[in-house]
């Protein structure tokens, strides 16, 4: 081969590789994400930025963190922003073992009925939050009374270490749901017609209905909350 020969082959190879670099550098660019920058949503400080649903009082500031007291009712409190795509990171302690709780995530505030009233002050997915053994880290559909993680999946674990303080970290990317305990993966779902119903929404804490009078009334209590959006380039 002349040297005039093989120069044009190696320049040729060389720009096919260039043009397939590119191709798939703009492939992975245009399907890629960025996360921003971390944002409190909570400083130990004011309840800032949340609002209560049904404009309940079961929720209050205690030395620095969010202490939810039961009633008979299920309540919650929930950001005043909405979000989309997002990575949350939190910690929570259930003060009662028999008390379940829950984290609602790109959750709408109210539905009605036919007759108007209104039948759920919450309805969207919900990060679940009980004792251990239990199903914490799933996701469970609040509103609509079913479980959005598959039942073959909801397998009892042991993430949450009873009456102490626990990391929950969710990331919520389109359809899929990811969440972990404790540095512990947990939860990981696709669900394509959960998203298309919730796509975006509040975040809420929860304090779950306890038939039982004050005296006997549960806590669980909610700190360090931060949240990062998640934006397609």
């Amino acid at each position: 081969m002349t040297a005039d020969l093989l120069g044009r082959s190696v320049r040729s190879t060389t720009q096919r590789h260039i043009s397939i670099l590119v191709l798939l550098v703009s492939s992975f660019c245009s399907g890629s994400a960025f996360a921003g920058d971390w944002v409190t949503l909570f400083d130990g400080k004011s309840l800032e930025g949340w609002k209560p649903s049904r404009d309940n009082t079961q929720f209050a500031l205690s030395d620095g963190v969010i202490v939810g007291t039961s009633s008979s009712q299920t309540q919650f409190l929930h950001t005043v922003e909405s979000y989309g795509d997002f990575e949350l990171e939190l910690e929570v302690k259930l003060h009662d073992t028999d008390l379940n709780s829950g984290i609602q995530i790109r959750t709408q505030l109210t539905r009605t009925g036919d007759n108007g009233k209104v039948r759920a002050s919450m309805h969207g997915p919900q990060v679940d939050i009980g004792k251990s053994p239990g199903r914490s880290g799933y996701i469970f559909d609040q509103g609509n009374g079913a479980w959005i993680t598959p039942k073959e999946e909801l397998i009892r674990n042991e993430a949450m270490v009873n009456g102490h303080w626990n990391t929950l970290r969710v990331l919520a990317k389109g359809p899929r749901i990811q969440t972990w305990i404790n540095g512990k993966q947990v939860g990981d779902v696709t669900d394509s017609e959960a998203y298309a119903k919730y796509p975006s929404g509040v975040i809420a804490l929860q304090v779950h209905g306890v038939k039982k009078s004050p005296e006997t009334a549960r806590h669980v209590s909610f700190r360090s909350i931060r949240v990062r959006r998640i934006e397609k380039k």
